[in-house]
Parts: C-alpha cells; sequence; structure tokens
C-alpha cells in the first residue's frame, strides 16, 4: 500500500487530540483533588467531581477519541493514585471512565434525538445527558466496585457518586458556556 501523507497527517492529529484529552482529564482530576479533596465521601467517590464534567463534554464533543483520551488518563491515575498491583482492578475501572459517557452520548443522541453533530442538544437535552451520564457512570463504578470489594455501602456511594458526577458535570458544562460566550463575543 503506498504512503498517504494525507492519511498520515490525519492518525497525527488523532493521536494529538487523544494526548489532549488525556492531559486536560488528567489535570482536572488533579484541580479537583486540591479544590475538592476534603469532600471525599470514600475510595474514588467525591461530593464534587469535576473530571466527570470533562467526561461527557470530551465525549460529546470528540467522541471516541475523547473516551481513549479518558481510559489512558484514568488508567494513569489509577496506577499512581491507586493501587499498582491492581491490574485488572485499574483496567475495568479506566475503561468504566471512558465508556460512561460514551454509552451516555449513545442514549442522548437516540433517546432524546439529539443529532450526531449536537445540533438540536438544547439546554434541557444537556441537562437530561448530564444526569444520565452521572447515573450511569456511578452505577457502573459502584457494581464494579462492590463486586471488588471497595465499597460496602452500595446505596450510598452510588447516590454520592451520581451527586458529584452530575455536580462536577453542571460545573464544567456552565464553566465552558462562559468561555464559549466569551470566545464570541471577542471575535465576532
Amino acid at each position: 500500500m503506498p504512503f498517504d501523507p494525507s492519511m498520515h497527517q490525519t492518525n497525527r492529529l488523532h493521536v494529538s487530540l487523544v494526548l489532549v484529552c488525556a492531559v486536560f482529564y488528567y489535570f482536572a482530576f488533579q484541580l479537583n483533588a486540591h479544590l475538592f479533596g476534603d469532600l471525599q465521601f470514600s475510595a474514588g467517590v467525591n461530593w464534587v467531581f469535576i473530571p466527570s464534567g470533562l467526561r461527557l463534554l470530551l465525549v460529546l464533543v470528540l467522541p471516541e477519541l475523547g473516551a481513549i483520551g479518558i481510559v489512558l488518563a484514568s488508567f494513569a491515575i489509577n496506577y499512581l493514585y491507586g493501587a499498582p498491583d491492581a491490574h485488572l482492578f485499574n483496567i475495568v475501572t479506566s475503561a468504566i471512565s471512558g465508556l460512561t459517557p460514551l454509552a451516555a452520548r449513545y442514549v442522548a443522541i437516540h433517546a432524546l434525538r439529539v443529532h450526531v453533530d449536537l445540533s438540536g442538544l438544547t439546554g434541557q437535552n444537556l441537562f437530561k445527558a448530564s444526569l444520565l451520564f452521572a447515573l450511569l457512570s456511578a452505577l457502573a463504578h459502584q457494581i464494579w466496585y462492590v463486586s471488588q470489594g471497595a465499597t460496602t455501602d452500595f446505596i450510598a456511594s452510588t447516590l454520592v457518586m451520581a451527586l458529584g458526577d452530575l455536580l462536577g458535570t453542571v460545573l464544567v458544562l456552565a464553566m465552558a458556556s462562559v468561555l464559549i460566550k466569551l470566545y464570541r463575543r471577542a471575535f465576532n
């Protein structure tokens, strides 16, 4: 097969976008630990979790690339701040972190009739997608955590994680909305 320079550039762009998503997610995790570290309910369950908002935002804008970036960053976070010898736990937890916003995006597109290019995404639909994502993420994580003995109170941990994910998502989406409005004002 002959070398195709445009394909090479596309691949480089995709890898770059994945890495940018991973770096943003990793630093959002760091920011959350700095700002809300004292508001942790239990291991992996926060009352406010800014990275969850970034998860949904990245996957809304860059579906598969965002999900891959989140998985990679979660993988690094789990190994750096979790149990480095818990390979299966770290891999599955990372996959849940990246795949649940992708699943929520899929459901939002089909159930809320949002177009793949996100046209028709209203504030109300965005809130519904955020709520769906927070519940899906919390349920998937907590089912996994309970199965691995990492949590003992499934109901409380699920509710707190869903609330923390929703609050983090609302904060990130509100900041993104403000930044978009400022950008439009500055360049229009």
